[in-house]
């Protein structure tokens, strides 16, 4: 008896993390109400540094998205509910000399970076899906746009120079259901 209750009890506690994983998965982070063009002008009209990265991430139960923003000497870093804008959390950190020393190229003037709208119309070319994130990053002091798409169970990431558009790197995946 003492058995059958304990597989009995077993059973249940397995089944509730197995739900509760599954209803955090199922979080609406694909269909959020505030698109990414929404949450840039919101963002800009508060801080007046660059936006240097722009996320859609899940957390917990709920789409959000993390934007950076880098200052003079102040990074930014905001955490908004993607359903109502909201700010979530907000913190900042001040950089250093040494940290800036090497930032230079990252403060470019915009004429000379093809720019994020023109970044998201190149990977949509050459992928049907929408953009998730899409992030502007220094990599071998050479300025990329990394930017995420999602169609469904496929994603595609890509990595594009910054000053010509020109695809560095593709990578496109599809989910499995067997996992």
């Amino acid at each position: 008896m003492k058995k059958t209750f304990s597989i009995v009890i077993g059973t249940l506690i397995g089944a509730t993390i197995f739900g509760t994983g599954i209803y955090h998965s199922q979080a609406d982070e694909a269909n959020p109400k505030i698109n990414s063009d929404q949450v840039r002008q919101m963002v800009e009209e508060q801080y007046s540094g660059t936006i240097t990265e722009l996320e859609l991430e899940k957390d917990l139960d709920k789409a959000v998205y993390e934007v950076e923003v880098k200052e003079k000497n102040i990074e930014h870093d905001i955490k908004l509910d993607a359903n109502t804008g909201e700010v979530l959390h907000e913190s900042f950190t001040e950089r250093k000399d040494d940290d800036l020393q090497d930032d230079s190229s990252v403060q470019l003037d915009k004429e000379a970076i093809i720019g994020v709208d023109k970044a998201k119309e190149i990977a949509k070319q050459n992928f049907d899906g929408n953009v998730i994130s899409i992030e502007l990053d220094e990599d071998d002091n050479q300025l990329v746009y990394e930017v995420e798409l999602r169609n469904g169970k496929k994603e595609a990431d890509f990595e594009l120079d910054a000053k010509n558009g020109d695809i560095i790197e593709m990578d496109i995946d599809t989910e499995d259901d067997d996992d």
